[in-house]
């Protein structure tokens, strides 16, 4: 079964035309606008993030506001 399986995924995969991803002068634009971050993207940025927990606590309290408090143990990329 996995054998006619692989065979399948295997012929499957030959039929398929791949452009391979070519930077040069023709396709530096288009790759520019791909790769650029969207407005969207970029919502995050616009939250008025505190840098410390207590400041934090003190807006949360003034503005009667949940506090999100993120934690993380551990190398900031995942590479542990």
């Amino acid at each position: 079964m996995k054998s006619l399986l692989f065979v399948i995924l295997f012929s499957f995969g030959n039929l398929i035309e791949q452009n391979p991803f070519d930077l040069n002068e023709n396709t530096y634009k288009m790759w520019q606008d791909f790769i650029k971050p969207t407005k969207k993207e970029l919502a995050w940025a616009e939250i008025p993030w505190r840098s410390t927990f207590y400041d934090g606590l003190i807006d949360s309290d003034q503005y009667q506001k949940p506090l999100l408090l993120w934690v993380m143990n551990g190398h900031p990329l995942g590479c542990t």
